[in-house]
């Protein structure tokens, strides 16, 4: 079954927003033309570069991707509007659109309980709302971890400050510590179709009323 932390941890995941080749491919841009401080015939190649944030920006100056490590972290941009992000200790990389709002990101991250947390969310723009996300989280002391896919509904457009970016998980594909399922749901958030192999390695296929309650089952 889905746990109900999932939703949570979307959320999360959403608000944290790795680098890698990222960095060598940037390296031109953060260091001096090679051929202006090494002698003729030396080697151009950069074995490693070390930095704490990096910032991709258009030719008017409008950021559209940070890599950054903890400390220097972005909050979100929303509308226009930096707003404080809930979890702290992340690092990664955030995406924005031709706006500057944020749009989505990679991250890991450790959550208010200690959770280890990686992501790699995509967010619609319009109004702002969690579209789709990859995710995982294990607990502390490893007896409890998850891994998932969630896709969700968009909110209706409302003009104005943002109160909230959840938005209605309508699939779930995800396994909770050998629990594995894939849940359909109506645009209520309420969990209508379920097809599930848990870890007694017995296979169930449910279907639901809005209220959770099985109605029909094929085992």
């Amino acid at each position: 079954m889905k746990p109900k932390l999932t939703q949570k941890h979307a959320i999360y995941a959403l608000s944290l927003m790795t680098a890698g080749a990222w960095a060598v491919l940037l390296a031109e841009h953060v260091i001096p033309d090679a051929k202006a401080v090494a002698p003729e015939g030396a080697s151009r190649s950069l074995q490693q570069l070390d930095v704490e944030r990096i910032n991709i920006v258009d030719a008017d100056g409008t950021v559209r991707l940070v890599i950054a490590n903890q400390e220097r972290f972005p909050d979100p941009v929303v509308r226009g509007k930096t707003i404080e992000r809930s979890i702290r200790k992340t690092a990664g990389m955030v995406f924005y659109d031709d706006k500057g709002n944020e749009v989505g990101g990679l991250a890991s991250s450790t959550g208010p309980k200690g959770h280890a947390m990686g992501a790699l969310i995509l967010d619609y723009g319009v109004q702002p709302t969690d579209g789709i996300g990859l995710m995982k989280s294990e607990t502390p002391d490893g007896k409890s971890y998850m891994a998932g896919l969630i896709v969700s509904d968009r909110l209706p457009y409302v003009p104005g400050e943002i109160k909230t970016s959840e938005g209605v998980s309508r699939i779930w594909v995800g396994n909770q510590s050998q629990d594995v399922s894939l849940e359909l749901s109506d645009t209520e958030g309420n969990t209508r179709i379920r097809i599930a192999v848990g870890k007694d390695n017995v296979p169930r296929f449910d279907v639901l009323d809005a209220q959770g309650k099985v109605v029909k089952s094929l085992f």
